[in-house]
């Protein structure tokens, strides 16, 4: 299936293992052994921490080749929901993560303008980003305004030689992802949110835009797409649900209730387990240093 909305994600995978050999925890299964196999047999949905501490899901339209930065700032958000539903008391939702820097931060401060000036970005060179650069709201920064997402700004500090402004960093680097690590099958991506870490998928895997009556959407096509991983279920039909970034695109049915996110859809356990496998670019992101097992209860269904 072709598909006339922006895509984004390059596969380099020298670059992949390059960054990867850098990780005290580089691949998910093997850091976090103790959560292995966690999430069997559970539904965790990590989008209704959302739902309940912000009021909302972002309905996110990217309107250039940025979809990296727009499922990364799709997995801090959520990280941002999960950790205030769970931590509580002292602290509080914001805004939503705005995209431009991440963007700008991983193709020339991480990547070094190699990517030229077309669009796109590389999975482990935004994981390397939000870990490196940090993270910032959307909001007004002296005479920088980032109140709303703007393709062109993105587009703009992406090219060689331009960038995230530095006059950002200092607040980027207050709010950073303290640890990113390789996912590579289902099993890992399942039990990672199932213990409130998303992440952020990067494959050529396009899907047809008409979900089932189970909220799943069917292999088809090819993209070049970085997608964000924000729930689980490990029933009868195990699947990951995916949030794209491309606002209303899809329809057909959805599960478990009306609060699914606009434009998301569920993948079969086995296509998420092609996907993390076959391409090796998708990261899962933690708010603490390594992944300690969280009590997400108030998100199981």
């Amino acid at each position: 299936m072709s598909t006339d909305h922006p895509q984004g994600w390059i596969w380099q995978p020298d670059e992949v293992e390059s960054y990867v050999a850098t990780l005290d925890r580089p691949v998910f299964g093997v850091s976090a052994t103790d959560l292995t196999d966690s999430g069997k047999g559970k539904t965790v949905l990590l989008y209704q921490a959302q739902l309940k501490v912000a009021g909302f899901v972002p309905n996110r339209r990217q309107t250039v080749g940025d979809c990296v930065s727009q499922a990364a700032a799709c997995c801090i958000d959520t990280l941002k929901a999960v950790e205030i539903y769970t931590e509580g008391q002292n602290e509080e939702w914001r805004n939503v993560t705005a995209t431009e820097p991440l963007y700008a931060y991983s193709r020339v401060e991480v990547g070094g303008g190699r990517l030229g000036n077309g669009d796109g970005s590389i999975g482990a060179w935004m994981a390397k980003a939000v870990k490196q650069g940090g993270t910032i709201d959307r909001g007004k920064y002296g005479n920088i305004d980032l109140t709303n997402y703007s393709g062109k700004r993105a587009r703009d500090w992406g090219r060689r030689g331009k960038g995230c402004p530095d006059s950002l960093e200092p607040s980027m680097r207050n709010h950073p992802i303290r640890t990113t690590s390789l996912i590579t099958s289902y099993e890992e991506c399942r039990d990672a949110i199932a213990n409130g870490y998303p992440a952020n998928i990067c494959s050529r895997q396009g899907f047809s835009k008409r979900r089932d009556s189970q909220g799943f959407a069917k292999p088809s096509g090819t993209w070049a797409h970085a997608m964000a991983a924000i729930g689980c279920r490990d029933d009868g039909r195990p699947g990951i649900l995916i949030q794209n970034s491309w606002g209303g695109w899809n329809s057909g049915g959805k599960w478990p209730d009306a609060d699914m996110p606009t434009g998301s859809f569920w993948v079969d356990a086995d296509v998420i387990d092609k996907m993390c496998r076959s391409m090796r670019d998708s990261f899962v992101y933690s708010d603490f240093e390594g992944y300690p097992a969280k009590d997400v209860s108030y998100l199981l269904i």
